[in-house]
């Protein structure tokens, strides 16, 4: 007989609306400890309205667990996980380009791009240094003219709303925006740390070889400066080195510019495998290709809020897009053939496509 089992992670709430908890009256939220289980009749993160706003609509199995006579709840998606016969079914993966605002040092968030003394108090919080949301969106300027030096940003989770608020100010000088774990502003901010980092040991430069056919199909984004990667079986690698020969797919690609080289022989190997099958998918489509993420093991997996069992610990993930396309026209024209694990993402993240070579599976189409 199968059996489907949610697992509280996280202390969390389980609630009858898609709120923030504090929004919702005390009837209609329970409050649950990290590790209770249990076993579940059906769930759904989404329906043909679309997603719960990051939530997970649950129906419990057991009479014995009901909740005030109620079996049906929703939880904080990134709070549970959920496995059907012992393997996991939720969340298959987590996008890991994330959009994240971090608080440089103590500061206040505000309502208004102006002096904070201008605020009244209920349009102002005081934020101490190191506090990182994740975004829905941020801007430092629209048609109107810049934000008087302020980032203006949107809290992607209403679990951290400020006051019940997304949507808030911040001076560009006490908090900077990263995108997969490189500032993308203030750009001052992105040169500084730049200058900070110690230089990268030189690429080994190769004994003049035969300059290769130009390849008529765009290459591979981002682009990596030449730097030095050593991999588990003693081989030293360059971060512009295709990993498979001939191929468009570098070190760089996998190790995210030579920060995470493979920590085992079987990482480099999955990392290699992978590779292979994404030039496939390359030429299948003929367009320029960005990775987004790929290998990623601990820490930058829990990091990055990565999936607990992540397909990209071991090397066997990517996020990829293409320009032009949403992740489930790629998807879909690889569907066919693709013989790993295959999905998309709500949201705004719609455009990423997630491909690993573990075990078949689908979702989000």
């Amino acid at each position: 007989m199968t059996k489907q089992v949610l697992k509280v992670i996280h202390n969390t709430f389980f609630k009858l609306e898609t709120k923030q908890s504090s929004e919702l009256p005390t009837e209609a939220i329970a409050l649950i400890e990290a590790g209770k289980e249990f076993e579940i009749h059906s769930y759904a993160y989404a329906d043909a309205t679309g997603d719960f706003n990051g939530h997970v609509k649950f129906a419990l199995k057991n009479p014995k667990d009901l909740i005030r006579g109620r079996n049906t709840w929703y939880a904080y998606g990134k709070h549970i996980e959920i496995e059907f016969d012992g393997e996991q079914v939720y969340p298959q993966e987590e996008e890991a380009a994330r959009l994240v605002l971090e608080i440089d040092q103590n500061t206040i968030l505000k309502r208004q791009p102006v002096d904070a003394a201008k605020l009244p108090a209920d349009q102002k919080v005081s934020i101490a240094k190191g506090k990182t949301f994740d975004l829905h969106s941020y801007a430092f300027a629209d048609a109107k003219g810049s934000f008087n030096g302020h980032i203006k940003f949107a809290i992607a989770d209403k679990e951290d709303y400020v006051n019940g608020m997304s949507t808030w100010y911040v001076s560009e000088r006490d908090a900077h925006v990263e995108f997969n774990e490189e500032i993308v502003y203030p750009l001052a901010k992105r040169s500084d740390a730049e200058e900070a980092k110690p230089a990268a040991a030189p690429a080994p430069r190769p004994v003049a070889a035969p300059k290769p056919a130009a390849d008529p199909i765009p290459p591979v984004l981002p682009r990596y400066a030449a730097r030095s990667v050593r991999l588990p079986n003693g081989r030293t690698v360059s971060t512009t080195d295709p990993i498979v020969a001939g191929g468009a797919f570098t070190w760089g690609h996998a190790t995210h510019g030579g920060e995470r080289p493979p920590q085992t022989v079987e990482h480099m190997q999955n990392i290699v495998r992978l590779a292979g099958e994404m030039e496939k998918v390359r030429r299948q489509f003929g367009r320029q290709i960005r990775v987004t993420s790929w290998y990623r093991p601990e820490p930058f997996n829990s990091r990055v809020g990565g999936a607990r069992r992540s397909q990209h610990l071991s090397g066997r993930g990517i996020d990829i897009t293409i320009p032009g396309m949403m992740g489930r026209e790629v998807g879909t024209a690889v569907l066919p053939w693709w013989s790993g694990g295959l999905g998309i993402y709500p949201g705004n993240r719609k455009h990423i496509l997630h491909l690993d070579i573990g075990p078949k599976r689908r979702w989000g189409f």
